[in-house]
């Protein structure tokens, strides 16, 4: 069964990379693709219409089809020409597909806010973000750990990615002791420094044993490091074929918000970022296009 793949363009220098990267993909998966792009008509001055502006926006996505269909020609290519607001939309397009690939302009750096952070706090399906100075490596997967369900269905999407390429699997669980709970225990003279680090040292062995079982062709190794969880990932992936991160979406009303890790790897950008949604997120999403009557 092909893949379904939304890749959202909007003729910008990050516009290029997100392409590279489905066609690079096309090489070892069955893909369907989307090409969609949102002509924002709010910023649109009065004297210009939607219909003056529309043959540029159609020709940018049938110069991207014909690049698809040289370069990966089994693909099966469709185009839509979005209007509206563009998250809204990038969300409406993504409801039903197994992937949304973005670019981005910059290839780090960047405001909170901006378009990829509120795409990926109310997605539907994996998201992607692939950085302007992407090209293909043979890096391994990485993915963030912890002990929850979201988490588990990041390394779930990671270890297929890894059995797919044919990579190794970094798993990496990153921990912290909370400063109130350091500050207590140095007045009092005492840290279960290393009754902490073990019962996060079981979480990890958890992941790696239930990945193993259920993968055991893909080779795994796994990193317990203390510190910050963004930033010990964005050193993991520093030569990475991807980075994969859970998040708790919430929605594509309410959907502003994201995990802080998930936010600071889409700034950070060491590598393509996998955001793995929470599954309860399709079903708000579809009852949220249900009251508002969207469609896609």
């Amino acid at each position: 069964m092909a893949e379904t793949i939304v890749l959202a363009l909007n003729g910008g220098t990050g516009s290029p990379a997100a392409l590279d990267w489905v066609i690079e993909r096309a090489r070892t998966s069955h893909l369907s693709l989307e090409l969609t792009t949102v002509i924002d008509l709010a910023r649109l001055p009065t004297t210009i219409t939607k219909d003056w502006v529309l043959p540029a926006y159609e020709q940018m996505l049938m110069d991207a089809a014909n690049r698809v269909k040289r370069d990966a020609p089994a693909v099966q290519v469709m185009t839509s020409v979005r209007r509206g607001a563009p998250r809204h939309e990038l969300l409406i397009s993504a409801a039903d597909a197994d992937l949304m690939v973005i670019g981005t302009r910059e290839a780090a750096g960047s405001l909170y806010g901006t378009l990829r952070h509120q795409i990926a706090a109310g997605v539907t399906c994996p998201l992607v973000t692939v950085p302007t100075d992407w090209t293909p490596c043979n890096g391994a997967i990485v993915v963030g750990v912890d002990d929850d369900e979201t988490s588990h269905l990041a390394v779930d999407f990671a270890a297929r990615e890894a059995e797919r390429l044919g990579r190794e699997l970094s798993v990496v669980h990153a921990w912290r002791i909370p400063t109130l709970l350091a500050l207590g225990w140095l007045s009092a003279g005492a840290s279960p420094y290393d009754e902490i680090r073990m019962a996060h040292a079981e979480v990890l062995a958890g992941v790696v044993e239930r990945v193993r079982a259920e993968h055991p062709t893909v080779m795994v190794r796994d990193t317990l490091e203390h510190g910050s969880a963004a930033v010990v990932l964005t050193n993991a992936a520093e030569y990475a074929e991807l980075v994969v991160v859970g998040t708790h979406g919430r929605g594509m009303m309410t959907g502003l918000l994201l995990g802080s890790v998930a936010h600071d790897l889409l700034i950070s950008m060491p590598c393509p970022v996998v955001v793995v949604p929470h599954p309860a997120a399709r079903d708000q999403v579809r009852s949220e296009r249900r009251i508002t009557g969207t469609g896609s």
